[in-house]
Order: C-alpha cells, then structure tokens, then sequence
C-alpha cells in the first residue's frame, strides 16, 4: 500500500455509525400540499393553438423534406441496389419508417390540442354553471 491505513468497510459510513450498524434512514420528503387548481379555459384554448401550430409546421416540414432523405443507389451492384431499398424502407417507404412514425407523432399532437380545447369548453361551461347555481342562490 501506498503509506495509507486500510479501513474497513463501515468506517466509510462515518463516525457516528459503530461497527455493522446500518446508516440512518433517509428523511422523506414531506408530502406535496394540495392546492385549489385555477384553469382559466381560454388559457386552454391558447396551450391547444400552440400545439395545433407547432403540429402543422412539423407535418410541413417532414411533408417538404421526406424526399430528400430518400436516395438513388450509388451503383449498379447488388449491395449498392439492396442498401439503397432498405434505407429508403426505413426511412419513407416501410408501415413503421420514420416518416410514419413522425406523422404518427403529429397526428397525436393535433389530438391533444382537440382534448385541450374540450377541456376548456367543459371548464367554461362549469364556470357558467356555477356561476348561474350562485346567482340562483343569491336570488337573482
């Protein structure tokens, strides 16, 4: 060794901990508060028209580009030839290409702006609804 003492394992562990005593138990985190969620429907509407834009330029995009990732084989042999059909496959032509698999992304992104813009038409019209329930109570 090079002048150091060997320790043994459990010293590692620090002074406090005698010979073969487990460390103490981690502190848990105390448990998260709950707290009243304000939704502002029309806050929903905009999330949704974000996500609805940003879906219809990535569609654009892989519409505009799909066919520069697709490539002539760079020779008459069979190599060359078998290459070429497999990468386009993978790339633009198979069931499960990456063109498929991105315009399936897309596809889910445009469902998640419709499910946005109807949660926020069933928290506004909630809203109405309480609204009407109070007003109704006060006598209105």
């Amino acid at each position: 060794m090079s002048g150091q003492s060997a320790q043994a394992p459990w010293s590692l562990l620090g002074p406090k901990h005698e010979r073969g005593a487990a460390p103490p138990a981690p502190e848990v985190p105390a448990l998260p508060v709950i707290k009243d969620i304000t939704v502002s429907p029309d806050k929903i509407v905009a999330v949704a028209d974000v996500i609805e834009e940003q879906a219809r330029a990535l569609e654009r995009k892989i519409t505009e580009h799909i066919g520069a990732l697709s490539l002539p084989a760079p020779a008459d042999d069979i190599v060359s030839q078998e290459a070429v059909e497999v990468w386009n496959t993978v790339i633009s032509g198979g069931q499960d290409s990456y063109r498929n698999r991105v315009l399936a992304y897309v596809k889910g992104l445009h469902n998640l702006a419709d499910q946005l813009r109807a949660a926020g038409r069933r928290y506004q019209a909630g809203d109405e609804d309480g609204a009407a329930a109070i007003q109704d109570a006060a006598g209105r």
